[in-house]
């Protein structure tokens, strides 16, 4: 694993080559065990403190409806520096993927127009994640209010958005997981890296 996390690293903008279904997935792996890393080393003490706030208010003697407004104010805080952590590893996971997925098109045959096609596409889907985050934060707020009639109403502007962001995800597990063509194609000799 640490072979296929080091070649891949060491090979961040090289767009030439092959790389094998085995070293391809192995480095997909290590970027989502990031990925999941960074979001927890973000959440967990987001939350805590928000918690923590919460708490304090309470244990003050604060109303519910203090504790509430409370809530919600930091619901928000919370919601919006997530989404930014969010966009931020979504637009990282691009650029550390692009170059490999590159290469494991090539080992299959396939051109690197795919990759440009899933990266532009997450780029889009990150860009209407922007767009949107505080529509998304006010749904989230409106859920917990229980004004589920407007959270319905608002809820389709998010489907496209939605389905939109799992198309690069789809892309890069089916041709991440084609067979390798034997033997050299036009892209170069077979991987040398398992």
């Amino acid at each position: 694993m640490l072979k296929a996390i080091k070649h891949n690293l060491t090979h961040l903008f090289s767009f030439t080559g092959r790389d094998s279904r085995t070293t391809f997935w192995l480095y997909v792996l290590f970027l989502a065990l990031v990925h999941t890393a960074i979001s927890l080393l973000v959440s967990v003490p987001i939350t805590g403190n928000m918690m923590g706030d919460i708490l304090v208010a309470a244990q003050r003697g604060a109303s519910e409806a203090e504790i509430q407004e409370r809530v919600f104010q930091r619901v928000n805080e919370v919601m919006r520096v997530s989404l930014w952590v969010s966009v931020a590893l979504s637009l990282a996971l691009v650029a550390f993927l692009l170059a490999a997925f590159t290469r494991r098109l090539h080992d299959s045959g396939r051109s690197a127009w795919i990759a440009v096609v899933a990266g532009a596409i997450q780029v889009v889907a990150t860009v209407m994640t922007i767009a949107t985050m505080d529509d998304a934060i006010r749904v989230i707020v409106l859920a917990q209010t229980g004004d589920l009639e407007a959270v319905e109403a608002m809820r389709g502007r998010f489907v496209l958005q939605g389905l939109l962001g799992w198309v690069p995800m789809v892309l890069v597990f089916v041709f991440g997981v084609w067979p390798s063509t034997p033997g050299e194609n036009r892209y170069g000799a077979p991987p040398t890296i398992d």
